[in-house]
């Protein structure tokens, strides 16, 4: 993939951002267990970011006309802080110290995505506010720094989507599209080849 030299920058910015932006994976389970109400099952919808995930539960469940709240029972079994009206909010650290065993692992491995996630963004505020700064000191392509940092926060995620599948009884069949997103924009900026002038043509033209 060819891009004019001076928009190279922009680019690894606009990747770093979207990735950011993006739901890296998506998960419902209509049926997770309650634990200490028998055969009572809670809704719940988990949208995992690159650096927090929000759950979305069910306060109460109406079963054989009787109804429970089950919110405080939720509670002792997914991490998290209620922002407003059942919408909670947890980060993969706090995951990690929660859960155990693969869900313990798969927070631990989100963490280290969310740390490489991090740095993206670091690297693209100081490319958006001081870029010629930035690359005159960087050892190496910015572009290729940014399509590596995104390239391991997509690994992560991943290899995060794998274990949560595993454990997908307590949260969720993951639907891992946003990894496919940020994989494709680290594969682009780690490809990605300059071109100079005005014209937008390659080296390979011009010596044409």
């Amino acid at each position: 993939m060819w891009v004019r030299s001076e928009y190279t920058s922009e680019l690894a910015v606009l990747a770093a951002w979207v990735s950011l932006l993006v739901p890296w994976s998506v998960a419902y389970n209509g049926d997770a267990p309650v634990f200490g109400l028998d055969n009572v099952d809670a809704t719940l919808y988990f949208v995992r970011f690159p650096l927090f995930e929000l759950q979305f539960r069910s306060d109460s469940v109406i079963q054989n006309q009787v109804e429970f709240d089950i919110a405080g029972l939720l509670a002792s079994q997914y991490p998290g802080t209620e922002l407003f009206a059942s919408i909670y909010v947890t980060t993969p650290p706090t995951s990690a110290l929660f859960y155990d065993g693969r869900l313990a692992l798969a927070s631990v491995v989100w963490s280290v995505a969310a740390l490489a996630f991090l740095c993206a963004f670091g690297l693209s505020i100081a490319l958006y506010l001081r870029e010629d700064a930035v690359v005159a000191r960087l050892p190496v392509s910015e572009v290729r720094l940014m399509g590596a940092l995104l390239g391991v926060g997509a690994l992560g995620a991943a290899a995060a989507s794998v274990l949560h599948y595993t454990q997908r009884a307590v949260v969720g069949t993951p639907i891992p599209i946003g990894v496919l997103v940020i994989a494709a924009f680290a594969l682009v900026l780690l490809r990605i080849e300059t071109v100079e002038g005005e014209d937008g043509e390659s080296p390979q033209s011009d010596a044409q």
